[in-house]
């Protein structure tokens, strides 16, 4: 078969992809839904509602490539929907609080769901890696991890780093500055 992955003829799986900022997820999401429609399985992408960067109805990637996409806040407010597809897509899964629930459900129909999501944010000395897409793990058939590039010295970034302090009380994080890429770039362990 054609495609990277794909459980099929009943078998439902999730298939991760994860990484920091900048490392490509939905390019990489947009890519496997392509496939899956060249190999004939009815697909459909879901993005997050609030996330309006480049374009408020389609899903897009920082590159301005874009896709036609469901929008919700959760998703569960599109699963009769979604559930009529073999393939589901969702990007920035990050921010769907019932993402764990409804990736286990649609893969227990049989769906292939893939997902594009932070694995964590900038903040790393005070906040833990998105706790949905940490249970996400242990139930994925595949899990990709994605890396950016380091703007300083081109090293790969397997994380996000904020290049402009940060204030809780000034900015309106996550959602506001996702599209400027100079507040926000890939980061990595430095020896």
């Amino acid at each position: 078969m054609v495609l990277d992955f794909y459980c099929g003829d009943g078998r439902g799986g999730i298939h991760m992809i994860v990484g920091p900022m900048f490392s490509g997820k939905s390019t990489e999401l947009f890519r496997q839904l392509n496939r899956y429609e060249l190999a004939g399985k009815k697909t459909v992408l879901v993005k997050y509602a609030k996330d309006n960067r480049y374009d408020s109805e389609m899903a897009s990637t920082h590159d301005a490539k874009k896709m036609k996409a469901l929008k919700a806040l959760r998703l569960s407010d599109v699963i009769n929907t979604i559930q009529q597809y073999q393939v589901i897509g969702v990007d920035e899964g990050q921010f769907f609080d019932d993402i764990v629930t409804i990736s286990e459900a649609l893969a227990n129909m049989g769906k292939t769901v893939i997902i594009a999501a932070l694995d964590g944010d900038f903040r790393r000395e005070v906040s833990e890696p998105f706790p949905t897409i940490a249970r996400l793990y242990s139930l994925s058939e595949k899990v990709d991890k994605l890396t950016a590039v380091c703007r300083q010295c081109s090293y790969f970034a397997s994380f996000t780093t904020r290049t402009k302090p940060y204030s809780e009380e000034s900015d309106e994080f996550p959602t506001k500055h996702y599209k400027n890429a100079d507040l926000l770039g890939g980061g990595h362990w430095r020896s």
